[in-house]
């Protein structure tokens, strides 16, 4: 995926030129939802490591769907006054978070979008994250969210925080959000999304072609090796890399835990700053605009 700010620039931009002034914290708020679950994930292996890594990653997997998308949206849009319309520009933006994610080169994976009646993954592999289009479109989310933040957070709150209905719509819908997933998990195993099936079922790995995403890779005892998301070294050939990295690969297992790379690409770690900015951009406007509603939150409890 581009980084956030990428995301914050582009999104907002084709929201608010779709959906009349737009409530940018929605749009904002929308220019992350499809990550949500990839966020969590990283804590849930510290919550939760009974769970096994590949049930982890394929639940992650379903829920960053643009339908799930869509049902995260209908939660978070039901405690909004503007009921409608905020959930129109939450499912736009996860729209248009999925479709700018297709367009970077990302090896084993890719956006959800029409799930879970086709589960191939949409990629148009046009650029890397460390390229000019990335570099350009992060800078034009700074710009963007810098010259259109005074603005933004000076709009009203506009939340229904004391209706009842309301918050057992949101808990409803965050229960399904959070449920349904379970139950689709095979789905994805079977149609071997990020290639998790050809991981996990190691007595057949020999001879089958895989990739990993952004993983750590590092050169010990004569050998290269690289983590995979449960946390398994695979010895590679071919790499000729002695210090740490990190790597997105595509190759060809030769035995159950040593691949031939066919294809590497080495990652900077701009990406992990920009998105880190980017979020952070995210929590000081909403807390900006909070604190700035604060008189209407403390008198009429919105």
């Amino acid at each position: 995926m581009p980084n956030t700010l990428a995301h914050l620039g582009v999104g907002g931009a084709a929201t608010r030129a779709v959906i009349t002034k737009a409530d940018l914290k929605w749009v904002y708020l929308a220019c992350i939802i499809p990550d949500i679950p990839w966020i969590l994930q990283r804590t849930a292996h510290i919550f939760f490591p009974q769970v096994s890594p590949y049930d982890l990653r394929l639940y992650v997997i379903v829920q960053s769907t643009l339908l799930f998308c869509c049902i995260f949206s209908l939660a978070i849009a039901s405690l909004s006054k503007n009921f409608l319309k905020t959930f129109l520009i939450l499912v736009f933006g996860s729209i248009v978070h999925l479709l700018l994610d297709s367009l970077q080169k990302k090896w084993a994976n890719g956006a959800e979008l029409l799930a879970p009646f086709n589960w191939s993954l949409l990629n148009f592999d046009l650029f890397w994250p460390e390229s000019l289009p990335t570099y350009l479109i992060t800078l034009f989310g700074l710009f963007y969210f810098l010259t259109t933040f005074k603005d933004g957070v000076s709009a009203p709150l506009n939340l229904e925080l004391k209706n009842f209905r309301r918050w057992f719509v949101f808990a409803t819908v965050f229960i399904v959000y959070m449920i349904i997933p379970l139950f689709l998990l095979n789905q994805p195993f079977e149609a071997d999304n990020h290639y998790v099936k050809t991981l996990e079922n190691v007595k057949e790995r020999p001879g089958k072609y895989f990739e990993i995403d952004r993983r750590t890779y590092r050169f010990e005892n004569g050998t290269g090796m690289i983590n995979t998301f449960a946390g398994e070294d695979i010895s590679l050939k071919s790499v000729d890399l002695k210090s740490k990295k990190t790597l997105s690969i595509r190759a060809k297992f030769i035995n159950e835990h040593t691949a031939q790379v066919i294809e590497y690409h080495v990652h900077s770690s701009f990406r992990d700053w920009a998105s880190y900015l980017g979020l952070f951009l995210v929590l000081i406007f909403w807390i900006t605009n909070v604190y700035i509603n604060r008189k209407n939150i403390l008198q009429e409890g919105i």
